[in-house]
Parts: structure tokens; C-alpha cells; sequence
């Protein structure tokens, strides 16, 4: 949802960041007031924005804000248009960049003028990308720039009744209200990091398949439950309690070779690969995580008994030869799967 904010809302939205810009810095007049383009700039978007709530400070005279590009690959045969990153010696031609922030700020020239500048703020490169692109290098191709220019001298807002707008910012007000009340809720749960999540993740990355109950029991070092399985080899898989989480392994009859995590308690809980965290990561997180694999985001059902079910939303992908099923039982991080093969 778009949403048209207003001096109080930009306040309360604001996160105040200047930092060093990357390349050089683009500055042209708009033949349109500061109020109008202030309010234009939350409806750019292309084909890498997210449709969200910008952070923004405002005065009479002065605005500033973001535009955020999000998942920019680039490889031997494709080069992304927004960026020209700067690789170190020996890096791989396939990186990835999470995200690229262009600041964009508004200066009141008269009552219907408006200078406006544009440059490269931060660039995030993925955790596999961050030790081959010197960020601090990394130059804007001036493309997002000429885009914004654009749209800000061509856009036209459409217009709307004054109780259509009140409307508007009383929801977007009691929106922000709640999503504040939300993060300081969230926040106020403790975080800890489990031992033997660090003992079976010491590598930092998921245990590849094939392995055996017999690696995961030395890992832990807890003997597990041989539980009845019809469809298992043997006749049974491997489970582990601890702490407030339960483990399990097991090999099909049909080739499938799987084990999973799931938790079961109200902390955050650290200790798995790549950042992981129980009870806090969130779906959109993990699908921005591990967009360089094509992570897919989804909601599917699973049955709590034999007469009902429950939506769960999943995150899916494949990194080397494992497939990864993350689940968010309550809108975080529950449960983690990893297979030979796709579930």
C-alpha cells in the first residue's frame, strides 16, 4: 500500500543517516513545489523496490529520504544497470547485493521550484559477496538517478478528497502507532545462543547430506529415540530433545533424507548458520537472506488434527546440493528442514 505522508508522519518515520556517498553526486531542478514532490517520491518504484514505508525528515525548506534497490545480481553474462561494483583481486564474477540505497534530497527554491539531489548512500552486498566487493568503491551507473529525474518532473499525483486523505493519515498514524508498540514488544525478548545448536552448526553452515544419526548423536552428545516408521529404512528415524527444541533424522524408503529443528520456546535463540534465529527471523528477512539461491517465499497449510489445519508461511531454496525449508510458525523462525530432496 502506498501510503501519502505528512510532516508528522515523516517525523515520526525518521531515521536520521548521512554517511560518505559512493560516485558523483546528481543535482537538477524540478518546476514543481517541495509539498508536491515530497509527497510524489513515495510512489517511484522499478523493477527492485519494495512497495513500503519510507523513513523521511521534512521542514518548511528542506526534505530528505531513500530509494532502495533490492536483490541486484550480477555474473560473466549479466550486469544489473544500477551499479558498477568495485571487486577485489581474485573475486568471482557472480555476486550478489541485498541492497543499494540512494539518498534523495529536496531544497525549496521558490513556491513552484525545487532542487533535488541524488547520490549512492549504502551499498549491502550478501554474506557470501561481502568479502569481494569493496563497497567503499562501489559507483552508482547514475541509471536510478535519471529515473527519479523523470518520474519526479512527469509524475502527477492523483487527487483525492480531503476526508479521503484525513482518512488516510489517521489509518497510516494508527498503523505506525501499532508497528511501534509491535517492535518494542519484540524487543524486550531475550536473546540467548544454545551450545549445542553452536556444537551442530560449528562449521556455520548446514550439515550436508548424506550423513548418519550416528554424527548428529556425537555432535550433540545425547543418545537419541529410535521411533516406529513405516515408510523409514529400518523401520524407524533418530530423535533428539533438548532444551526446548526437538531434533529428528531419518532416511525413506523412497530415497528421501532428511533431518529438522524445531523449537518450541519464547526466546530468541542464536546458534544456526548464517544468522539464523530462532523466534526472530523473519520470512521476509530470510527470502532477502538467501536471494542469491532464488529463495521462494510462500504460504501453504499444514493439519493441526484430522479435522483442521493452519496457515504456516514457508521460505524455500537450494544451497550446493541440499534443499532448505524454513518455517515461521508465529510469524518467526520455528522450524528449519534440509533434504536431499524437495519436499
Amino acid at each position: 500500500m502506498k501510503i501519502k505522508l505528512n510532516h508528522k508522519l515523516l517525523t515520526l518515520l525518521f531515521i536520521a543517516y548521512y554517511g560518505l556517498y559512493f560516485g558523483q553526486k546528481v543535482e537538477f531542478t524540478v518546476p514543481k513545489s517541495i509539498e508536491t514532490l515530497q509527497n510524489s517520491i513515495f510512489y517511484f518504484s522499478n523493477g527492485f523496490t519494495k512497495d513500503e514505508a519510507k523513513a523521511a525528515a521534512a521542514s518548511d525548506d528542506d526534505f530528505s529520504t531513500t530509494v532502495e534497490l533490492y536483490n541486484l545480481k550480477y555474473d560473466t553474462d549479466y550486469k544489473n544497470p544500477y551499479l558498477k561494483p568495485a571487486l577485489k583481486n581474485g573475486a568471482k564474477p557472480k555476486q550478489f547485493i541485498q541492497q543499494a540505497v540512494w539518498n534523495v534530497t529536496m531544497k525549496k527554491v521558490s513556491g513552484k521550484s525545487t532542487k533535488v539531489s541524488v547520490f549512492l548512500e549504502t551499498v549491502t552486498p550478501d554474506r557470501w559477496s561481502k568479502k569481494d566487493i569493496d563497497v567503499k568503491q562501489t559507483q552508482s551507473t547514475g541509471k536510478v538517478e535519471q529515473e527519479i529525474k523523470e518520474f519526479l518532473l512527469n509524475y502527477n499525483e492523483p487527487k483525492v478528497s480531503e476526508a479521503l486523505e484525513a482518512a488516510d493519515i489517521a489509518a497510516t498514524e494508527a498503523m505506525a502507532t501499532a508497528q511501534v508498540a509491535d517492535f518494542e514488544a519484540r524487543n524486550a525478548i531475550e536473546k540467548v545462543t544454545s551450545k549445542k545448536l553452536q556444537s551442530v552448526f560449528s562449521k556455520k553452515q548446514f550439515i550436508a547430506l548424506p550423513t548418519t544419526s550416528g554424527n548428529f548423536t556425537k555432535l550433540l552428545q545425547i543418545q537419541p529415540s529410535d521411533l516406529e516408521c513405516g515408510d523409514c529404512k529400518n523401520g524407524k528415524y533418530s530423535s533428539w530433545d533438548f532444551d526446548d527444541f526437538n531434533m529428528i533424522y531419518a532416511q525413506m524408503t523412497t530415497g528421501l533424507e532428511y533431518y529438522a529443528l524445531q523449537y518450541y520456546g519464547n526466546q530468541k535463540v542464536s546458534g544456526l548458520p548464517y544468522g539464523l534465529v530462532f523466534n526472530d527471523s523473519s520470512p521476509s528477512e530470510c527470502k532477502t537472506k538467501f536471494a542469491r539461491y532464488n529463495a521462494q517465499l510462500y504460504q501453504t497449510t499444514v493439519d493441526t488434527d484430522e479435522n483442521s489445519s493452519k496457515a504456516l508461511t514457508v521460505v524455500t531454496f537450494k544451497i550446493n546440493t541440499s534443499f532448505v525449508r524454513l518455517e515461521f510458525g508465529n510469524e518467526y523462525l520455528t522450524r528449519l528442514v534440509i533434504s536431499n530432496k524437495e519436499f
